[in-house]
């Protein structure tokens, strides 16, 4: 069905997901239920408020895609194009990782945190520090060496494409050894109800600091300045990062 059922299988997939999540309220309304019952402007406001991070993370996402396809294509025509296409669904699944992490995480910190039980923040805390030390360099060695498999699904092996998403993508993946805390100190203020510095983070790496790389490194390292611009603007939010996980609670 060519581009028509490209498009019909991006339709069917939301709604698919979209029915089973309906389909759960509807079969189980003693367990979990819609309901405005107790909730106060305020604290629906509060919510929104603290649903910022989120917010700017979509918003950035489909800013920075125009940016990264118009950059690809100027310097590498429509070749590029596919190659930032296929970075772009593999990159997904890699910090896919990190935001199951640190989601999953935040339910037990939130009760924590909620009880002002911070004894058991700090060393839930602790956990992820852990992981993070160690999952990164496990996950971008996979990247490194699994990424010519990974790009096979979208393109012939010795391809134009094939080389330059295989090449970008190890490039590409540098950032993944700094995105993981960056992730995880978002999720954790918005846990805590601080979405204004999630915000802040979020706003960094996903979008002003990706766009300011995105703008530079290619005049200088051209199509690699363009997979470089993420791994820069991780490093630089990890300073912030680092700055709000030694802020007390």
């Amino acid at each position: 069905m060519g581009i028509t059922g490209a498009a019909l299988a991006t339709f069917l997939g939301l709604l698919l997901s979209f029915v089973m999540g309906v389909v759960y309220f509807v079969t189980h309304p003693n367990f979990l239920h819609f309901t405005f019952h107790g909730l106060s402007i305020k604290e629906a406001f509060h919510s929104m408020v603290n649903g910022t991070s989120e917010f700017v993370n979509q918003l950035a996402i489909a800013i920075t895609t125009v940016i990264f396809n118009r950059s690809a294509l100027l310097f590498a025509g429509e070749d590029g194009v596919a190659a930032v296409s296929i970075i772009m669904y593999l990159q997904f699944l890699c910090i896919g990782i990190y935001f199951g992490f640190s989601m999953g995480l935040s339910t037990p910190l939130g009760y924590a945190y909620g009880d002002r039980n911070f004894s058991v923040c700090r060393v839930l805390e602790k956990y992820a520090y852990r992981f993070f030390a160690i999952a990164p360099i496990i996950l971008y060695g996979c990247t490194y060496l699994l990424t010519p498999i990974g790009v096979r699904f979208f393109a012939s092996p010795g391809s134009t494409v094939f080389n330059m998403a295989v090449s970008g993508m190890r490039l590409y993946g540098l950032g993944f050894l700094f995105s993981g805390i960056n992730i995880f100190a978002a999720i954790r203020m918005m846990t805590y109800g601080k979405g204004y510095i999630s915000g802040m983070i979020t706003f960094l790496r996903s979008f002003a600091l990706l766009l300011l790389f995105l703008t530079v490194l290619p005049r200088f390292l051209e199509l690699n300045g363009i997979w470089l611009a993420v791994p820069a603007a991780e490093i630089l939010t990890l300073i912030v990062a680092l700055w709000t996980l030694r802020k007390k609670l």
